[in-house]
């Protein structure tokens, strides 16, 4: 192994306290925009917290929204696609998509975070702009995912990939609305149960997933 040139080690290790002190940030100010609000909260407020100046924060981001996605989509790379995407050849789309939503209780932090935003972004065109790439950046990877295995998982020809992304990640944004007005589902194994049907109905023809069932004649109607 050949040794370090002059300098390499020490900014090696100033990139590593760069990328550390980001993180932090991150995580702060994720916390900070759920408990007090993202549009209450402000920059300077995030660097009086970090004990870092303003400066120091913009070094990192160019903006509020800027923070905003980088927390977002942390927990979103951490929280959903660390634990799905490309762990395993083998992996059964149905079984994860109900473990996944199982353990939905652990991902309320960044439900709070997505609603912070979208109440944001419907007055304020840079964190509109911001959130979308960043959102958009998620639902073409989980869809190319998706694509690259549907054969495999037996995902019917007929089922629209983009949609069932798009669909599946609207139930998560609306638990957070739900959340945030007080309304919880209860039991994660019930929720799950319900994502399960959902899941395994991709493998159906549209008929079958489509045709409603005959609704039996009361007995009044029958006289």
């Amino acid at each position: 192994m050949s040794a370090l040139a002059p300098g390499q080690a020490e900014r090696r290790s100033m990139g590593k306290k760069a990328m550390a002190t980001k993180a932090a940030i991150i995580d702060l100010a994720a916390q900070m925009f759920s408990e007090r609000g993202y549009v209450q909260t402000s920059i300077r407020d995030v660097a009086k917290r970090a004990g870092l100046t303003t400066g120091a924060i913009y070094g990192s981001f160019r903006n509020k929204a800027d923070l905003l996605a980088e927390a977002i989509s942390t927990r979103t790379a951490e929280e959903l696609e660390a634990q799905s995407i490309g762990l395993n050849d083998e992996l059964d789309y149905i079984e994860t998509l109900t473990r996944l939503t199982s353990e939905f209780p652990r991902r309320r932090l960044l439900r709070s975070l997505l609603v912070q935003g979208a109440a944001a972004a419907h007055t304020d065109e840079a964190t509109r702009q911001r959130l979308r790439d960043e959102q958009l950046v998620h639902v073409q990877a989980w869809r190319d995912a998706y694509e690259r295995e549907r054969e495999r998982m037996g995902i019917h020809p007929s089922v629209n990939l983009e949609v069932v992304v798009l669909y599946t990640w609207a139930v998560e944004l609306g638990l957070g609305v739900l959340e945030g007005l007080g309304i919880d589902p209860g039991s994660p194994d019930a929720w799950a149960q319900i994502q399960n049907r959902l899941a395994r109905s991709l493998q159906l023809p549209p008929d079958d997933v489509t045709r409603p069932r005959p609704r039996r004649r009361s007995k009044a109607a029958a006289t």
